[in-house]
């Protein structure tokens, strides 16, 4: 490591800056096919001995500083390079492939026998170093279709059943939905909104003359774009909404009060005018007051909480003096049984187990009741499904390393696994990564007569703008 870091471009000709770099990305294949010879032994001891391999696959998880369905894959990877592909290793050990075109070797004959596996890799041996991301996929397809041309029909039959929604955030507040599913059907799908979407500006020419005019004028207030309109469409429809209905399925929005109320501090919105949905990321503040005034604008007035139209509610969340770590939640939907699940959800939005990054699906206690823990904020943290059940293996260890309730720093644990890794995890700041105190505010002094205020003239009129 101390060698490489010293490696620096001053001194070098040009073309010896280009033969280091050549130089170092052989090095990473090297590095990584010792990485696949490790990787498959200690899976194999697991498995030799008829032991569970998920403490050792969580365990190599956090060696390789990733998630477990990542550290899934490069398990599957090792395994296939070192027991069924030797010709794609050693091309991997001298440094004339990637880690990531090792890996399309693997997943392109991921459905051939071991014998048709071991012979693609003899065939593409000659020229696996010449041939880039794509041309060597359809080269592992092809070879692999030539020795069974069922492989294909069951790449298919495996692709169907892998059908699935995802979704994943986007950079400015925004978010992918993706569906995978057989290429007929999301075409067509596609096809049917776009066909929509050409018909939205006609008009029905047997509308009377008022209706007419009110449809021209409406076609003409839309301005949207067609992939904006087409994005809006599909939203409404996977959602149930009618256009302009705002999201009727519960969203976390965490802002401190200087973002939800710039009226409250002289008018004038903070530096970090931001939001945070809890697990996805930041949105600005303004979009999310906009959210907030327009739930508040279709909001009937009701109490009954479990009417639809009681769509907006505001939790208090105490923070430490920062700012920055949760300490405590008072909630007005008094119905809401779980409290506790609630505080934990909102501080833990996601699995605090390092580089896992996956939704905290379940909340638990870091010390177990039959080992004297206690059901408590400071002894609750969330995780997922994988890891929570991984906690439970023999060798590791979770232990509380702050309470992050009493003002010092933020909630800690401190992880210890089977192989004797140690790893610190704290909770996030509730605003989220990259969050900095803000400066103090001497409208702090009478806030909370003016916080009074404005609830009570809340409905009145809405004063969101900054």
């Amino acid at each position: 490591m101390s060698s490489l870091a010293s490696i620096t471009p001053e001194g070098l000709s040009e073309a010896e800056r280009v033969a280091t770099v050549s130089a170092l990305e052989s090095l990473k294949g090297a590095a990584a096919a010792a990485q696949a010879r490790l990787t498959a032994a200690a899976v194999a001891d697991r498995e030799q001995l008829g032991e569970d391999s998920r403490s050792v696959r969580a365990d190599l998880a956090l060696a390789r500083r990733c998630s477990p369905a990542l550290a899934d894959q490069h398990v599957g990877v090792a395994k296939a390079l070192v027991g069924e592909m030797p010709h794609t290793l050693r091309a991997l050990e001298r440094g004339e492939i990637s880690e990531r075109r090792a890996t399309i070797m693997v997943r392109e004959t991921a459905c051939l026998s071991v014998e048709h596996r071991a012979e693609v890799d003899r065939r593409l041996a000659p020229v696996i170093g010449s041939l880039g991301d794509k041309a060597l996929a359809a080269a592992a397809r092809r070879a692999a279709a030539a020795l069974d041309a069922e492989s294909l029909a069951e790449r298919h039959r495996r692709a169907v059943a892998s059908r699935r929604v995802s979704i994943r955030p986007a950079p400015d507040g925004m978010a992918w939905l993706s569906v995978l599913g057989p290429m007929k059907d999301v075409v067509g799908a596609f096809v049917a909104l776009t066909a929509e979407e050409s018909r939205r500006h006609v008009i029905d020419p047997d509308l009377d003359d008022v209706a007419h005019a009110s449809a021209v004028a409406a076609a003409r207030a839309d301005t949207r774009g067609k992939g904006a309109w087409l994005a809006d469409r599909a939203l409404e429809l996977l959602s149930g909404r009618a256009h302009g209905q705002p999201q009727p399925v519960e969203v976390n929005l965490v802002m401190s009060d200087r973002v939800l109320l710039p009226a409250a501090f002289g008018g004038t919105a903070p530096m970090d005018d931001v939001a945070v949905i809890p697990g996805w990321g930041p949105v600005p503040g303004a979009d999310a007051r906009a959210h907030v005034a327009d739930l508040l604008d279709h909001h009937d007035g009701s109490d009954d909480v479990t009417d639809a139209a009681s769509v907006l509610w505001l939790r208090r969340l105490f923070t430490d003096p920062t700012g920055r770590d949760l300490v405590a939640l008072d909630s007005t939907r008094r119905r809401f049984h779980g409290g506790l699940r609630r505080f934990l959800q909102l501080r833990d939005p996601t699995c605090r187990v390092p580089w896992c990054d996956a939704p905290a699906v379940q909340t638990d206690h870091v010390t177990a009741i039959h080992a004297t823990g206690d059901t408590t904020a400071r002894n609750g943290n969330g995780q997922c499904q994988r890891h929570n059940l991984v906690k439970e293996l023999d060798g590791w260890h979770v232990r509380v390393q702050s309470t992050g309730l009493d003002g010092t720093g933020p909630h800690g644990i401190r992880l210890t696994t089977p192989s004797g890794q140690t790893h610190d995890a704290t909770a996030p700041p509730i605003l989220g990564e990259g969050w900095t105190p803000p400066e103090p505010d001497d409208w702090l002094d009478d806030f909370g007569t003016r916080f009074v205020d404005w609830l009570e003239h809340a409905h009145e009129g809405h004063s969101w703008a900054a």
